[in-house]
């Protein structure tokens, strides 16, 4: 859960690399291959290239991964291998294959007695990938799964307020953008900001950041490039070299 929370990518990666290599000489391969997409993630987060490329890059591997775990009829194995890859998908702005990967991933779950919650992370990315697809397609079957998914986040701030409210005021800020309710958005999306960083999730931070410069771009608000900004300082902080030049390469000033 360390990805989840947050944790620094170098901190996370030599975890993951080290676990990696226990499991392999304790020839626990289910294991391993459980955690092996997180590696992945974590590494092209890391490394600086091109977003197509790091997505492409992966692609064999993936299905190698998906392979074993189909063959093996591990229905959790697959669900987490698209989890974290519609993720990094999302991140890179690739909103298209993410809501491809939420579908298989949701169609595999129809067979399994339960799904993974992730203390709400599956249904904050559910919904911020459904809101973008609302956005650049006007279908509405997007539109409904998002207000499925910030209701189902509703519930999760019950119960951990801490590791979800931040969420919650981000999928709200953009349902709001879409809606043009936006003296109402702004404010959510300053919300999510600060409560991401009180909470210390700097990733979600920064991601609630580039949406807000995204909302402010849109508005033809010049504020955008200072959420911008601050969107790169802390993918920066949080160690994703990869994710911080992929944003500054396609802004449009």
């Amino acid at each position: 859960h360390s990805f989840v929370c947050g944790r620094k990518l170098v901190k996370l990666k030599r975890e993951l690399d080290l676990f990696g290599e226990k499991m392999v000489e304790y020839k626990q391969i289910g294991f391993h291959n459980l955690i092996r997409q997180m590696q992945l993630v974590v590494s092209y987060l890391l490394i600086s290239n091109d977003s197509s490329s790091l997505l492409s890059g992966q692609n064999t591997e993936i299905k190698d991964l998906l392979d074993q775990a189909t063959k093996g009829n591990d229905t959790f194995a697959i669900c987490h291998v698209y989890i974290f890859g519609y993720i990094e998908a999302y991140i890179f702005g690739e909103y298209e294959l993410a809501a491809n990967m939420i579908e298989k991933r949701q169609e595999v779950e129809k067979a399994m007695s339960r799904r993974s919650l992730y203390f709400g992370m599956i249904d904050f990315y559910d919904g911020l990938v459904f809101l973008a697809m609302a956005r650049k397609t006007n279908d509405d079957k997007w539109t409904l799964g998002a207000a499925k998914a910030l209701s189902k986040l509703e519930s999760f701030v019950q119960t951990g307020k801490a590791n979800c409210e931040h969420k919650l005021f981000l999928l709200q800020a953009e349902t709001k953008s879409l809606l043009g309710e936006n003296e109402n958005a702004i404010s959510k999306y300053d919300s999510a900001i600060a409560v991401a960083g009180k909470n210390g999730f700097i990733h979600e931070q920064a991601i609630a950041s580039e949406r807000a410069g995204d909302f402010l771009l849109r508005n033809g608000d010049s504020r955008a490039s200072q959420y911008y900004g601050n969107s790169n300082m802390l993918y920066l902080q949080w160690g994703a070299q990869c994710k911080a030049d992929h944003l500054c390469k396609n802004l449009p000033f």
